[in-house]
């Protein structure tokens, strides 16, 4: 489904509307902006791409998925912010198929042919000047690199994070970018993640290391970071009920995620990309369970209640 001067009919719970008009050549560079309830916060963050991109031109695709607050007016009253603005907007609230609507659906296959380099980015966060600019220039040094992240300016362990996703080669999906050829073999292979599945930068973080042969003389990194490409974003407060509410759900979140991905893996090691299930009822159908013993310290309650879910899916 290509992008399109006019709003179309949804197909598969997806409606495209290119919300600005524009003649001459497409811009070389395309970001994708994932935005599930973020009124609050879109404008802002569709407003930072600007100064990230350094004066370059950028195609930008909201993907607005399962939204029930003012997240698509506020991208249409954003227009005139952008010279290349399209809205995608998406049924299911969830960010893996968004990112398998964007990838497969939304980049017609002409078009990819003119893109350079694809940017990610959440809508909840900002980008700081000329990000886009640095992580472009970190592929174009690194003719290795599949991927290249940038990294968070804020948060109260954010020594921590940068440190952590060098250490282990794990990108952040408040922003990160892909060389062209790496998503046109996602494309070629129909490399879809499964819906439903959380933490999809990690596992993108597998895929840009491990899909695809490579010469044996090729011993560059496929994974690379920026420190100074930051992203910016408001820390939770301890004093705030909604923040509150956040945290929580974000740990339950993050148990699903560290199970769901020790499942997935456990497939894909086993017999490899064409494997994949389409979605996280598959997965829990099929795959081994994991253990209910595994004990993560505070967090093993959690973790045992999120087993036996998986468990019962099972049953």
């Amino acid at each position: 489904m290509a992008s399109t001067n006019s709003s179309e009919a949804p197909v598969n719970g997806v409606k495209v509307t290119r919300l600005t008009d524009r003649s001459g050549p497409r811009p070389p560079w395309a970001i994708a902006v994932f935005a599930h309830n973020e009124g609050g916060r879109i404008r802002a963050a569709l407003r930072s791409i600007v100064p990230a991109a350094g004066g370059r031109d950028v195609e930008v695709v909201v993907l607005a998925n399962g939204c029930a607050d003012s997240t698509f007016d506020e991208v249409r009253g954003s227009a005139n912010l952008l010279a290349d603005l399209t809205l995608v907007e998406i049924d299911t609230a969830d960010k893996a198929n968004a990112w398998n609507v964007f990838v497969h659906d939304v980049i017609a296959p002409e078009r990819a042919a003119e893109i350079e380099a694809y940017f990610f980015m959440d809508a909840d966060v900002t980008l700081e000047p000329r990000a886009l600019n640095l992580l472009a220039a970190a592929l174009h040094e690194h003719p290795s690199a599949n991927a290249a992240g940038a990294m968070p300016a804020t948060g109260r362990n954010r020594d921590l994070w940068r440190t952590r996703m060098v250490r282990n080669g794990t990108l952040a999906g408040n922003l990160y970018a892909l060389r062209s050829t790496f998503v046109d073999e996602l494309r070629n292979h129909h490399v879809r993640m499964p819906v439903g599945l959380i933490g999809e930068d990690l596992f993108l973080s597998w895929l840009v290391a491990n899909l695809g042969a490579r010469p044996r003389q090729d011993e560059g990194p496929r994974c690379i970071f920026c420190p100074n490409a930051e992203f910016s974003f408001r820390s939770l407060s301890p004093l705030r009920a909604d923040d509150v509410r956040r945290y929580v759900r974000r740990k339950w979140r993050y148990t699903y995620r560290a199970l769901q991905l020790e499942m997935l893996m456990h497939v894909l090691r086993k017999d490899g990309i064409a494997a994949m299930p389409p979605d996280v009822h598959e997965l829990y159908a099929t795959a081994p369970l994991p253990s209910r013993l595994k004990w993560v310290g505070l967090d093993s309650p959690m973790r045992l209640w999120a087993v036996l879910q998986i468990r019962a899916h099972r049953k």
